[in-house]
Parts: C-alpha cells; structure tokens; sequence
C-alpha cells in the first residue's frame, strides 16, 4: 500500500512542515485530483487544493497551489 510519502511531490519532502511530517508513513486511502484519479472537492478552507489524499485514520492531506503564496500542505480531519 502507497503512504503519503510515495505520492507527495519530491519538494513537498523538503518543506519542514510538522505537520505533515507526523503523518508521512500513513497509509493512503484514496488520491483525488492526481492523473487518472476521482476529482472530489477539498474538504478544507483553502481554495487552491485540486490534488489531496484521504488517509488511515481519518485524516486529509491536500496540495495547495496558491499562486500569491506558493504551495502548501494542509492537514486536516476528514
């Protein structure tokens, strides 16, 4: 089974972000937004989210492409 950390662009790894660093070796449920994959909107407040992953235990990880700020990855209970 895929974790977060196949399925995350490589620079996202570099990013420091505690966050979503505790949830790296979580399992991945389902990917939404990727090539091929379901289009579903982001559960969260952020608005530039097209790709994220639903993992085990509940919890969302969403790749936000906020033109103004640069990327981010909110974590979020899902």
């Amino acid at each position: 089974m895929k974790t977060l950390r196949d399925v995350l662009p490589p620079e996202a790894l570099g990013y420091g972000d505690a966050a979503l660093n505790r949830h790296l070796d979580r399992p991945v449920v389902t990917e939404f937004g990727g090539p091929g994959e379901p289009r579903k909107a982001w559960l969260g407040k952020h608005r530039n989210v097209m790709c994220w992953w639903q993992l085990e235990g509940g919890i969302a990880v969403g790749w936000n492409e906020n033109p103004g700020r640069g990327w981010s990855f909110p974590v979020i209970r899902a």
